[in-house]
């Protein structure tokens, strides 16, 4: 089984939209995959959402999955190697609303017994309106959307 086989699906229609920081604002960084990277690309994500003025239920839902699909990269992407992660957060670039992609260059993890963590991956799929994972010999990916309004 490949790496790509492995990769769980996530909940809900896949995420096949791109964020555009560029012009509308947003955020694009690439960091070493390391835990303090988490706090820091939360930071960003924050400032930004504040200043987009995006709502309050939206803006807590996008910054608890950064948080979680940047802690898996970290955590488990990358544990005994170098490698970074790339977060990119901006307006939709095919119509209003948020995306979000998060990306390493790590090797894919198939999960194991979760016990009392492991749920993050869930947490993705239930709280962007739309997500999609993508893992292969580059790394993993994780795109989620949250169309404006009614929009999917």
């Amino acid at each position: 089984m490949t790496a790509a086989e492995d990769a769980p699906r996530t909940e809900g229609p896949a995420c096949v939209c791109w964020p555009e920081p560029r012009g509308g604002g947003g955020v694009r960084e690439r960091r070493e995959a390391a835990p303090d990277t988490v706090r820091a690309l939360r930071r960003q994500v924050r400032s930004w959402l504040d200043a987009a003025e995006v709502d309050e239920e939206t803006a807590e839902s996008i910054l608890l999955v950064v948080d979680e699909a940047v802690t898996n990269a970290v955590e488990h992407a990358c544990p005994d190697w170098d490698c970074s992660v790339e977060l990119v957060a901006g307006p939709r670039a095919c119509g209003g609303g948020v995306a979000v992609l998060v990306a390493d260059d790590g090797v894919w993890q198939p999960r194991g017994d979760p016990g009392f963590r492991g749920r993050g991956i869930d947490l993705i799929g239930r709280l962007a309106r739309r997500s999609t994972i993508e893992t292969g010999d580059d790394g993993t990916t994780v795109r989620m959307c949250w169309p404006a309004g009614s929009d999917d």
